[in-house]
């Protein structure tokens, strides 16, 4: 197993590992009982990672001593990142807390979704319960699986609705990848190339170099950008728990007109990871009309992405509702933007009050 440990420390210790493996989702049972948590074990998950893990979880809970297990399975994708759905998963855990009298623990079972209400539901619960994370998605391993940000949609606003709320433990079992859709693949993947833009220019390489065997589902190759991207993560929560001091922002690269896209379009259209793609050609094409970003380097990002088969182009959305949902950002402060902007491969930087008009000219290059 690879761990990598997120260190949080202001009162108390709040600090918690990330582990990354491969065939040890049936080993979670063991985990979590050397964390010495509660002994009621309330399972969140979807009706599709349902099929595939839910009873393998609970066998390994089971042999490891867990007698009082709930669960509860949503209906997958983005629609259900809902106040509705949050009350659905209240209700059901209240039903299996009978009387309030026992002592919690959520485990978040899932891709994106799931994760983030799950972690949404457990820091509310009780004002906040134990929870694991145990994503299994490459979305949710390489970047809303940690972190402790959690949230749901609301009105039109993405992860309007939210708070920070750490887990004990991030488990990942890399073999678990192998059952996602080639679409579901390539939407973590958007986050990956992300990462290598923004903090490591080797990481972006090493994408370059084997986009192909990580499109076939290469184990090794799967394992080694989960790991750097969690590096990479655990080390910006580690500095920036909640988003405060102007480090945690830059994993925002992509997003602002990314989330855009997903709301103009009602989360309907595209997928997390495929709005994000755009986003991040977008917010490419606007650094190099301000000239911070080397067409060079522009070209580099947008090749990358069409060989990742992500989409590059925006449909079935104008331009005049996804400025409207842009406005909404809320990393917006007072009413200026805020954009997270390239400046070379590996490196990015926050730039505000950008004219109205250059984001309406990169966004209008991607239209369809």
């Amino acid at each position: 197993m690879f761990k990598v440990k997120v260190k949080l420390k202001d009162k108390k210790d709040r600090s918690y590992n990330i582990i990354i493996g491969e065939n040890i989702l049936n080993e979670i049972g063991k985990t979590l009982k050397s964390l010495k948590l509660n002994d009621s074990v309330f399972i969140i998950t979807d009706n599709i990672v349902g099929k595939l893990y839910l009873n393998k979880v609970i066998k390994s809970l089971q042999e490891a001593g867990f007698k009082d297990i709930g669960k509860i399975k949503i209906k997958s994708g983005e629609q259900s990142k809902s106040f509705n759905t949050y009350i659905k998963i209240l209700n059901k855990i209240y039903d299996f807390d009978k009387n309030q009298q026992k002592k919690v623990v959520i485990i978040t079972l899932g891709g994106g979704v799931v994760g983030d209400l799950g972690g949404f539901v457990a820091g509310t619960y009780k004002r906040g319960v134990n929870y694991i994370q145990i994503p299994t998605t490459l979305l949710g391993q390489v970047d809303c699986g940690l972190g402790g940000k959690t949230a749901f949609n609301f009105r039109e606003a993405k992860n309007l609705i939210g708070a920070f709320w750490q887990p004990k433990l991030v488990y990942m079992d890399i073999n678990v990848l192998k059952t996602l859709s080639l679409r579901e693949l390539k939407c973590g993947l958007a986050e990956v190339i992300k990462y290598g833009l923004i903090k490591d220019s080797k990481l972006f390489k090493y994408l370059e170099r084997n986009i192909e065997n990580i499109l076939n589902y290469d184990i090794s190759c799967l394992k080694h950008i989960v790991q750097e991207c969690v590096k990479i993560k655990a080390e910006i929560t580690s500095l920036d728990e909640r988003d405060e001091k102007g480090i945690r922002i830059i994993l925002n690269f992509g997003h602002t007109i990314g989330h855009a896209i997903e709301s103009a379009t009602n989360y309907r259209v595209y997928k997390h990871g495929e709005a994000i793609a755009i986003g991040m050609i977008v917010a490419g094409s606007i650094a190099n009309k301000l000239g911070i970003f080397a067409e060079n380097d522009l070209k580099k990002l947008q090749d990358l992405i069409k060989r990742a088969n992500l989409p590059t182009r925006i449909k079935n959305c104008s331009l005049k509702d996804i400025i409207n949902s842009m406005k909404r950002d809320k990393k917006f402060i007072s009413g200026v933007n805020r954009f997270v902007l390239p400046t070379k491969i590996g490196h990015v930087k926050v730039v505000e009050n950008i004219k109205e008009s250059i984001i309406k000219s990169a966004v209008k290059e991607r239209l369809s």
